[in-house]
């Protein structure tokens, strides 16, 4: 390969490299088109767990702010459910989200409410403060695996849900510390990758064998001038 070729290929994976860590940075939102949401601005509400890893209704908006607020929870499926809000305005919690993550981001920022039920008709009703600003939330079901199948919805308080929630929730990946770290690692790498290949060159140039060795004439120089004939000799034929 020649020097030209490898500077373009190790180019080519350090721009992929940094991209990736980027994109391992900045944590990834999740899109959802609002549809099919129930408008309540009264101080109560009702949400099912269906079968097939959702909620009915899965989308509330309009709910008053700085009050009681009472939520009927029922389990229309033969698995347990939970309801959970997370207590964090505006953020749509990626679905790369593993289940200690998700557990993780309400042991941080706390719930609005959180309660479960078990199943086979079981009902519960509990009641939570909401917001004293208007804002929407994100709700889950904590039981593991269920949020990664798509069992997850959103509220809003005082306030429409935006027309499409793609706002994208803090990194529970690796942060900025971490890339410029794996960014200067991967930069070490090439710079000594580059100079192994040079180095690499000129030892194998000082180690070549000499033109006869490989069965080619040796090479012939310019021929040094004749001396001058010495006086009274004859000049050279």
């Amino acid at each position: 390969m020649s020097r030209t070729r490898l500077s373009h290929s190790l180019s080519i994976a350090v721009v992929a490299l940094l991209l990736l860590g980027l994109v391992l940075t900045v944590g990834t939102g999740r899109a959802s088109t609002v549809s099919g949401v129930v408008t309540d601005t009264s101080s109560s509400f009702s949400v099912t767990a269906a079968s097939g890893f959702k909620f009915v209704s899965a989308e509330y908006q309009g709910l008053p702010t700085a009050a009681t607020v009472n939520v009927t929870f029922t389990d229309a499926d033969t698995l347990a459910h939970t309801f959970s809000i997370l207590d964090r305005q505006g953020v749509v919690i990626p679905t790369s989200t593993t289940t200690a993550q998700l557990e993780g981001l309400f042991a941080q920022y706390g719930a609005l409410v959180s309660f479960n039920v078990t199943g086979a008709g079981d009902q519960a009703t509990h009641s939570f403060a909401s917001p004293a600003a208007k804002g929407w939330y994100e709700f889950v079901c904590l039981e593991p695996g269920h949020f990664q199948e798509g069992m997850y919805g959103f509220i809003a308080f005082g306030m429409n849900l935006p027309a499409n929630l793609t706002i994208s929730a803090p990194s529970t990946g690796p942060g900025a510390g971490v890339f410029i770290i794996s960014g200067t690692i991967v930069a070490l790498v090439v710079i000594a990758l580059v100079l192994g290949f040079v180095v690499g060159q000129r030892r194998g140039a000082q180690h070549e064998m000499p033109p006869e060795r490989l069965g080619y004439p040796e090479p012939i120089g310019t021929p040094e001038p004749l001396p001058p004939p010495a006086s009274g000799a004859p000049p050279p034929h």
